[in-house]
């Protein structure tokens, strides 16, 4: 029941963030008749979780042309979605992989980027900006 209700909760914050910082003309083309819709964008199971144990946050974060993110955990697991720009994650698994625009995807709680000098970068010529979703423990 937790996991049904969190679904909710997360996906009306998730509609609510975006459609408070997105672009003004996604904004004024979503209010007119006939033009709202609903996409999942990315779904996680994440099992059950003990009630009253966890809040739910919501970030922007701006990551300008040439930054690097240092390595860091993640306190609890999130969704993220790339707003505009594009940023490049490096997995612990030794991966990298870059979302673009319209990407979204998935950190689990705790370290998930590799050991070294950086975790994510801004590899572009224009800023990067990514609304981030996250259980966070109490």
């Amino acid at each position: 029941m937790f996991i049904h209700d969190f679904r909710k909760i997360a996906t009306a914050i998730a509609l609510a963030t975006l459609a408070g910082i997105g672009p003004a003309a996604s904004r004024a083309d979503s209010a007119a008749p006939g033009k709202i819709s609903a996409s999942t964008l990315k779904e996680v199971e994440l099992g059950e979780l003990p009630p009253g144990k966890w809040s739910m946050k919501s970030t922007l974060l701006v990551i300008e042309p040439g930054a690097k993110i240092p390595m860091h955990a993640h306190r609890g697991p999130g969704l993220r979605y790339v707003l505009e720009g594009a940023i490049t994650i490096s997995w612990k698994e030794g991966k990298q992989e870059t979302f673009k625009a319209g990407d979204t995807y998935f950190e689990g709680t705790g370290v998930n980027h590799p050991a070294g000098n950086f975790s994510a970068s801004n590899d572009g010529s224009v800023p990067c900006r990514v609304v981030i979703v996250e259980l966070v423990p109490k």
